[in-house]
């Protein structure tokens, strides 16, 4: 009997160690649950320019898809009056070239 919990524990242990995700993926994964400003920040300052859009989604979730940009929104406001979120401009290639968070005026 003891051998099997042994075993179980040691089988438990190697799926959990498999199974960590990166701290930008924890930080993606609490954004998309809460839609904070701060994980949200902390995703932009953790990925690195010239990403695939694939990428941004996989961390993030679905955007808002305007075609040249991607955006993700919290459910505040700034001080003009706009929305709150994170940009991602999508260049010809399909990669991600620039990135910011703050007021969305449009």
């Amino acid at each position: 009997m003891k051998k099997d919990f042994f075993y179980s524990i040691i089988i438990f242990l190697l799926f959990a160690g498999c199974n960590k995700i990166s701290e930008i993926e924890q930080f993606g994964l609490h954004y998309q649950q809460h839609q904070d400003y701060k994980s949200l920040s902390q995703v932009l300052d953790l990925m690195e320019e010239d990403l695939d859009t694939g990428y941004v989604k996989h961390v993030l979730g679905e955007p808002i898809d305007m075609g040249f940009d991607y955006r993700y929104l919290i459910d505040s406001t700034g001080p003009n009056g706009c929305v709150v979120g994170a940009v991602f401009h999508i260049d010809d290639s399909g990669k991600i070239d620039q990135k910011w968070i703050g007021e969305v005026c449009e």
